[in-house]
C-alpha cells in the first residue's frame, strides 16, 4: 500500500459544495501544467494549445455553478452545460462530453459516494466516445476510459474507496505514458497524447480535493525550469500588459511574487538574470510597470485593454461597428487578420469572428453570433479542424438553425463562401458550399522547433517544414525549396487557381 493510501481520508459523502470544490481543485492543478501539456505537440511546430483549451473549458463549466444549487445532481448538470457552451477547441468539446456523462449518472442525486462518483466515470468515457464519430485509441478517450475500468473493477473486489481512487489515478497516468504505444504518430514524434495528460491531471485534481490532501508542489507537466508560470486567465476584465527588462541580476522568481501580491494573472515570467519577458493581466497597469522597472530597464511595453478586445472580438468587426444586419439565412465564419475578414465580407459574411492569436472560438460563441446574424437560419464556416467539434455542438444545441460547413482551412472556406445566398433552401446552399471544399488543398510552411519524425518526414530544429492538407509532406533548410515542393504536390492537373 502507497504512502498516499495509509495516509488519507476515508472518502465522505459529497454535497454540491464538495462537488464544486473538487472541481475547482482540478482547475488550479490543470492551470499548474497548462504549459508543459501545450508543450506536447506531435507536429515540431509551435501551436500546441490542448492544455488552454481544456483549462478554459474547465472555467467556463466552473463560472457555470458559481450560484451553487443544491444537489450534486444539479450542479453537474449545470456544469456540463457551462462545460459544452464554454468548450474550446476539439479537446474542449470532448472534455465537455465527459462532463455531460459524469453529469448524466449523478441526475436527480442530492449527494454522492466514491461508488457513485466511479460509476459517474465510467459513464462519462462511454458518453464521450458516443460523441466522437471516429474514437481514436492513445487519446483522452483512452485515458479516461482505462483509468474508470480500473476503478469500477476494484469497487467490484471490494477495494477500500480511498485505495480505489488513488488507484485511478496512478492508472490514469501509467495510462498516458502509454498512449504512444496505441498511436504511432506519437511513438514517432517521442510525445504522449496531450489531451490524456490533461485528463490525468484533472482527475488528481478531483482527487486531491475529495481526499483533502496536498497536491505535489511541482507541476506533472513542465515546459522548463526557466519559466515561472501562474497561469490564470483574466476573461476580458483588465488590461493585458507586457514588457521586457533588461539589466543584470534579475530575480525572476521576485518579479512573478512581487506581481502575484498586486493581484496579476495569466502570469508568465520568462527569461535569465539578463532579460526578462513579463505578461500579466492585472486591473491597473501601473504598479505592475513599477515592479519591472524597480528590476531593471523597460522595453517593448505593451497594453491592451482586454474588456474591449472582447467586445471588438464579439463583434467581430473593429470597435464602435457593433452593428449586425440580420438576414435570411446568415454566414457567419471564424477569420484571422483584417484582409482575410474584408475577403469573407466582400463574399456576403453576414458575422466574422476574430479569435485573439491562439485562441479557439467556443460552442456558446458561435451560437450568440448565430442568433445574433440570421433570422431564420446560419451558416459557420469554422475555417480550422480544432473548431469543427465546437461548431457541431453549437448545432445541436441550435434545435436546427445552424448549419455547419466543414472548411478546415482559410483556403476552404473561401472557396465555400462564393457559393453562399442568404436567401432559399438553406440545405441546398450548405451543399453547394460543400461541395467546394473537395477540390481544395491547403499548403502550411512553417519551422521546426524541435528535432522530430512525423509522417516518415524527417527534420532538426530550424529547418522549414511543409505541410498539405495538414500533413507534414517535406523538410530541408530553405523554406522557399519546402514551399515550392509542397506546391508541386497540392496542384494537380486541372487545378485552376493558387492564392497566397
Amino acid at each position: 500500500m502507497s504512502e498516499r493510501e495509509t495516509t488519507a481520508p476515508a472518502v465522505p459523502r459529497l454535497r454540491a459544495a464538495d462537488l464544486r470544490a473538487a472541481f475547482a481543485s482540478a482547475e488550479r492543478w490543470l492551470t499548474a501544467n497548462r504549459d508543459g501539456i501545450n508543450a506536447i505537440n506531435v507536429y515540431p511546430v509551435p501551436d500546441g494549445d490542448t492544455g488552454t483549451n481544456m483549462l478554459l473549458t474547465l472555467r467556463a463549466a466552473l463560472r457555470g455553478i458559481e450560484e451553487l444549487p443544491d444537489t450534486v445532481g444539479e450542479t453537474a448538470q449545470r456544469f456540463a452545460r457551462a462545460a459544452l457552451l464554454g468548450a474550446r477547441g476539439n479537446s474542449g468539446v470532448i472534455l465537455s462530453q465527459m462532463f455531460r456523462g459524469f453529469a448524466e449518472a449523478l441526475d436527480g442525486c442530492d449527494d454522492t459516494s466514491g461508488p457513485q462518483m466511479i460509476h459517474a466515470l465510467c459513464n462519462a468515457s462511454d458518453v464521450a466516445y458516443a460523441s466522437v464519430s471516429q474514437p481514436i485509441e492513445g487519446t483522452m478517450l483512452t485515458v479516461l476510459r482505462e483509468a474508470a475500468t480500473l476503478a469500477r473493477e476494484s469497487i467490484a473486489r471490494d477495494a477500500g474507496e480511498d485505495a480505489v481512487l488513488h488507484a485511478l489515478i496512478d492508472h490514469a497516468y501509467a495510462s498516458v505514458e502509454r498512449t504512444p504505444e496505441l498511436l504511432p504518430r506519437l511513438k514517432e514524434a517521442g510525445v504522449v497524447d496531450a489531451g490524456g495528460a490533461g485528463v490525468a491531471v484533472i482527475l488528481e485534481g478531483v482527487a486531491a480535493s475529495i481526499h483533502q490532501i496536498e497536491l505535489p508542489e511541482e507541476p506533472r507537466y513542465r515546459v522548463g525550469d526557466h519559466v515561472a508560470t501562474d497561469a490564470v486567465e483574466h476573461e476580458g476584465h483588465g488590461y493585458c500588459t507586457e514588457y521586457l527588462v533588461l539589466g543584470a541580476g534579475i530575480d525572476l522568481r521576485g518579479i512573478e511574487r512581487d506581481l502575484l501580491a498586486i493581484g496579476g494573472e495569466s502570469l508568465l515570467v520568462v527569461g535569465d538574470a539578463r532579460t526578462a519577458h513579463v505578461h500579466v493581466h492585472v486591473e491597473d497597469p501601473g504598479p505592475a510597470l513599477s515592479i519591472g522597472a524597480r528590476a531593471g530597464a523597460l522595453d517593448s511595453v505593451k497594453i491592451e485593454n482586454m474588456q474591449t478586445q472582447h467586445e471588438e472580438w464579439m463583434a467581430g468587426h473593429d470597435a464602435g461597428d457593433d452593428a449586425v444586419a440580420a438576414v435570411p439565412i446568415a454566414l457567419v465564419t471564424i477569420a484571422r487578420g483584417a484582409g482575410i475578414a474584408d475577403a469573407f465580407r466582400g463574399l456576403g459574411a453576414t458575422l466574422v469572428l476574430a479569435p485573439g492569436e491562439g485562441a479557439k472560438t467556443s460552442a456558446g460563441e458561435l451560437l450568440e453570433a448565430a442568433r445574433r446574424a440570421g433570422t431564420s437560419h446560419a451558416i459557420v464556416l469554422p475555417n480550422d479542424k480544432d473548431i469543427f467539434m465546437a461548431a457541431e455542438a453549437a448545432a445541436r444545441e441550435s434545435n436546427g438553425f445552424i448549419t455547419v460547413v466543414p472548411s478546415a482551412n482559410v483556403a476552404a472556406g473561401l472557396a465555400a463562401a462564393i457559393y453562399y445566398r442568404s436567401e432559399g433552401d438553406p440545405a441546398e446552399i450548405a451543399a453547394e458550399m460543400a461541395g467546394a471544399l473537395v477540390d481544395v488543398h491547403c499548403v502550411e510552411v512553417s519551422t521546426a522547433v524541435r528535432d522530430a519524425s512525423v509522417d516518415g518526414i524527417a527534420v532538426r530544429e530550424g529547418d522549414a517544414i511543409g505541410f498539405v492538407d495538414g500533413k507534414l509532406r517535406h523538410g530541408g533548410a530553405s523554406h522557399e525549396t519546402v514551399l515550392l515542393a509542397a506546391l508541386d504536390d497540392a496542384v494537380q492537373g486541372d487545378s485552376e487557381i493558387v492564392t497566397v
